[in-house]
């Protein structure tokens, strides 16, 4: 029996929605179902790298950032004591910070503007298997009338974010927390360098701020940890970590959002995708992998998702060839294990370099020295330089120009030498072996 639909969408967040604002003009059916329209808060997602921004323009979607009051950004600035260096992105690309909510907002007006778009106001709850234990479709509680129906479709994707219902089903991944954010928003906030993300590495703990409208500056603070602090304990730590390091040009907007109280807390996760392949269900976003937010790398990751699956997709005369579109969902989870991988080490290694005292010290004096090493770092972070042995170079070589600096400095420096390769290498080991193969670097040593 012809389904009404070709495919089904889980989850209505940056994922889900985007995927369907790209897909449906071209005549795709597409049903998207989410337990609540409305706009969400979130305190990360507000920082597009200018990889993102340059999906979003080669899938025809950089008009909706537009009519929001989103404000570029034109690269990095670090904060170390008393020191302070710029990076500019490279190539005159630009980033974008912005409201995270009034974004998701208008990519969900430009998908259900679509005639070949279904909004399902509803809770999904199971997915649904035929006797050959393939996937197709899903039931769901109907919010208005609590009335459990079904959707049945050819090809379901399951892009409902960090909480994902669906893991157990189509995949092995493990979720970690590595730490919490604590999100400040700072009003008519001036910063050091206006148009620039800041990371502040004087404090024991690190954080970041960066323009997310015309008066506002998102301030993310992190607290390491697993478990989710008390509001005492909070409090207590921006006292003695972050308080006393913020600039004085930012200190009277800060000092005002700590009065106001208010802040947010989430965790930041860390889980390696780890996929179970079945036929007629695939996994998109955060649902199937998450990094550290420290390096604003999520929505990259999500849209440059997009744009591998939807280019297999749209490669399918039509959808109801179930072979085929179980072949593109296998080439599909290749190629972005391979595309996304530099986002997801960089994200977690960069967070341990920042919560290690000579790694943090040595990253600002690396960056410092500008040339090609801070170029192809940025580009790293950006999400314009995907190859993978550009990676590996520019963190071994970090951490050797930090080790070759302390031992300048004297040979009582020698055992803190030692310490930094042996840190930078525990860091990158476990994150490499997740998420990188020897062939794909060896293969882009050739390519760099």
């Amino acid at each position: 029996m012809k389904s009404k639909f070709d495919i089904c969408i889980i989850g209505a967040g940056m994922a889900g929605a985007t995927i369907a604002a790209y897909l449906a003009p071209k005549g795709i059916k597409i049903a998207l179902i989410d337990q609540c329209f409305k706009e969400k808060k979130r305190i990360v997602g507000e920082l597009l790298q200018p990889g993102a921004v340059l999906s979003l323009e080669q899938m025809g979607l950089l008009d909706l950032l537009q009519g929001f009051d989103a404000q570029a950004v034109d690269g990095y600035a670090l904060i170390h004591g008393d020191q302070k260096t710029t990076i500019p992105y490279p190539n005159h690309f630009i980033g974008m910070g912005l409201h995270n909510g009034e974004f998701l907002q208008q990519i969900r007006a430009s998908a259900l503007a679509n005639e070949s778009v279904t909004k399902i106001h509803g809770k999904a709850l199971q997915l649904l298997e035929n006797d050959r234990q393939e996937i197709i479709g899903v039931s769901y509680r109907e919010e208005h009338s609590s009335e459990i129906k079904t959707i049945h479709a050819p090809l379901t994707i399951t892009s409902d974010g960090f909480f994902s219902n669906f893991r157990d089903d189509l995949s092995n991944n493990e979720k970690t927390v590595t730490s919490y954010f604590i999100g400040l928003i700072l009003n008519d906030c001036d910063m050091p360098f206006p148009r620039h993300g800041h990371v502040f590495l004087s404090g024991p703990t690190p954080f970041i701020c960066y323009p997310i409208s015309s008066h506002e500056v998102r301030l993310l603070i992190d607290f390491p940890g697993e478990l989710l602090p008390r509001k005492a304990l909070l409090q207590a730590h921006l006292d003695a970590n972050v308080t006393p390091y913020i600039p004085e040009i930012m200190r009277s907007s800060y000092d005002q959002a700590i009065k106001a109280g208010g802040f947010k807390v989430m965790p930041n996760h860390y889980m390696a995708a780890n996929p179970i392949i079945r036929k007629g269900a695939v996994m998109l976003g955060d649902a199937l992998n998450m990094r550290h937010p420290l390096t604003g790398g999520g929505l990259t990751a999500v849209f440059s998702d997009i744009q591998i699956l939807s280019t297999h997709l749209l490669a399918m005369p039509d959808f109801y060839n179930t072979d085929l579109i179980h072949n593109k969902i296998e080439a599909y989870y290749r190629d972005r294990q391979n595309a996304n991988a530099n986002l997801n080490v960089l994200a977690n290694a960069l967070y341990g370099v920042m919560s290690n005292e000579l790694l943090k010290t040595a990253v600002f004096k690396y960056l410092q020295c500008g040339g090609r090493n801070a170029l192809e770092s940025i580009a790293i972070l950006a999400g314009l330089n995907r190859n993978h042995y550009s990676l590996i170079k520019q963190f071994f070589t970090l951490a050797i120009f930090g080790a070759y600096d302390l031992i300048r400095q004297g040979i009582t420096k020698l055992p803190q030498a030692v310490k930094i390769l042996f840190d930078a290498f525990s860091i990158i080991k476990p994150l490499a072996k997740n998420e990188l193969s020897v062939s794909a670097v060896i293969s882009d040593y050739f390519k760099k």
